[in-house]
């Protein structure tokens, strides 16, 4: 036999016929093909720097012919890396160890009759890969008729092998890359906006937005608002004025850092969203239950505890922190100029809320809240707390009742109000009653046993003031709020 004879046309176009050595195409005939070939000329380019090809045939010279025929090609300046499976197993491990192919030219008949339309569903349903082209070569159009194929399969092209010359080689190949470039370059566009939408919600929490009923940052304009009622939370550190003068500029950016990275998880935990930051003060909503807002406001305060632990070992004073508690209806929405926008929520209970943080210092309580949240508790008598007073809010008619909860206290102070926790409520009663002078025994009974007690040294302190008056010390919380205590 001639050589002329033994060579066998692969691929034609129509210029020129390409002729194989047909010993060397069937030099492996009988074993199994390694399961990835790299194109040689391209080994050290990166995925960033080539474009990747799968081929999948078990036929070897369909690779060697491909390889042959796509020598030199780049497009977009870049050339190509080969990549070789010859079968449908090894075609659905090397696309998963590969997830940035660009293209597959997949065979259908392999190991079985319909090898390659298994692989393109385990592409597309199992790896959720819908990024790669796949086009489909077949030598038996018979086993996959085109129109079932391209009706029941995600594929971008349909061939017989028969008519597979360079130009139409060429053509799938540019259109197929053409086609991968777009939807890569639009995977990029929508993962850099799904990044940009979680970082605004670390600016305006999504929760914020949904009440607004806004998808989106981008959706909101300036003027939306809507009405809600729910639960809100006001935190401060105590005497931060004078803490912060002890410490550097950058000190204090570090201090407050690490000390909201262990409050914001706990408000998050108890399906509240922090609204903002104001200084070392936090606001935060709880939209849910009043429960929420209160265990929060406990875990919180021994999340301080285990923070102060942590601050005496490095050196650092402990610190405490105030919490008021409020419930009611307020407005939330978007408030500014078209050129700057702010989330904010505007309502007489957030003003409350506020006062009662500050009424923690007053009454040295960790938590206090109105007789408003606590009617709204599924379980009140599961938590510990106590009558303090009744307070008139600047601009407001109606006095408002306040109580501690004192469940975030240590247990030895939970334990001395408890012990104590008769003789101070009736102490009250009887200050009400303008019968000062039993009530100053009271709250010298409860100091004897708790001398930490600030809200009954507070009630002594009027006591005696009352002595000398006749009447019971008339107030308003915010005016008295301009006169003792700092943040």
């Amino acid at each position: 036999m001639s050589n002329e004879n033994q060579k066998q046309p692969i691929i034609q176009n129509e210029e020129q016929l390409i002729f194989f050595d047909e010993e060397q195409l069937i030099a492996n005939d009988g074993e199994e093909s390694p399961l990835v070939v790299t194109y040689p000329d391209n080994s050290s380019l990166t995925p960033e720097e080539s474009w990747k090809i799968l081929i999948v045939d078990d036929e070897v010279e369909i690779h060697q012919i491909t390889k042959l025929a796509l020598d030199d090609f780049t497009f977009g300046g870049k050339p190509l890396t080969f990549l070789s499976a010859y079968s449908g197993a090894a075609a659905k491990e090397l696309i998963k160890q590969h997830p940035d192919t660009a293209l597959i030219l997949l065979d259908v008949v392999m190991e079985s009759d319909e090898a390659g339309l298994e692989v393109v569903k385990y592409i597309r349903n199992v790896l959720g890969n819908l990024l790669v082209r796949i086009i489909l070569h077949t030598g038996q159009p018979g086993k996959a008729p085109e129109e079932l194929v391209i009706t029941h399969y995600d594929i971008n092209g349909y061939n017989s092998k028969t008519e597979l010359t360079t130009r139409k080689l060429f053509t799938t190949i540019v259109s197929a890359l053409r086609s991968f470039r777009t939807l890569t370059r639009l995977e990029d566009s929508r993962r850099e906006l799904a990044q940009v939408a979680t970082a605004a919600a670390r600016f305006v929490p999504y929760q914020f937005l949904s009440f607004l009923h806004k998808e989106s940052i981008n959706d909101v304009k300036l003027g939306d608002s809507v009405q809600a009622t729910m639960t809100i939370l006001f935190a401060d550190i105590r005497s931060f004025t004078n803490l912060s003068e002890t410490l550097y500029p950058q000190e204090n950016f570090d201090f407050l850092n690490s000390y909201l990275r262990h409050i914001g998880p706990v408000i998050r935990q108890h399906h509240g969203f922090i609204d903002k930051y104001i200084g070392d003060g936090v606001m935060a909503l709880f939209p849910e239950t009043a429960d929420d807002a209160i265990q929060a406001a406990i875990e919180m305060q021994k999340q301080v505890t285990t923070y102060n632990q942590h601050r005496q070992n490095s050196g650092y004073q402990p610190i405490s922190i105030g919490i008021g508690v409020h419930s009611g209806s307020m407005m939330l929405g978007i408030i500014g100029e078209e050129e700057r926008l702010e989330s904010t929520v505007i309502a007489d209970a957030v003003n409350l809320a506020s006062r009662l943080e500050g009424l923690t210092k007053l009454y040295g309580a960790g938590i206090i809240t109105t007789v408003q949240t606590l009617s709204q508790l599924d379980e009140p008598q599961k938590y510990t707390c106590r009558f303090l007073d009744r307070v008139k809010v600047k601009g407001k008619q109606e006095p408002v009742a306040v109580f501690e909860i004192y469940d975030g206290d240590s247990e030895s102070l939970q334990k001395l109000k408890n012990k104590t926790h008769t003789d101070f409520e009736h102490g009250i009663w009887l200050y009400y009653q303008q019968n000062f002078t039993e009530a100053q025994q009271r709250f010298q009974r409860v100091l004897q046993i708790n001398n930490q007690d600030s809200a009954a040294r507070l009630y002594l302190e009027r006591c005696e003031v009352s002595q000398q008056t006749g009447l019971p010390l008339k107030w308003e919380g915010i005016d008295v709020l301009r006169k003792k205590g700092s943040s």
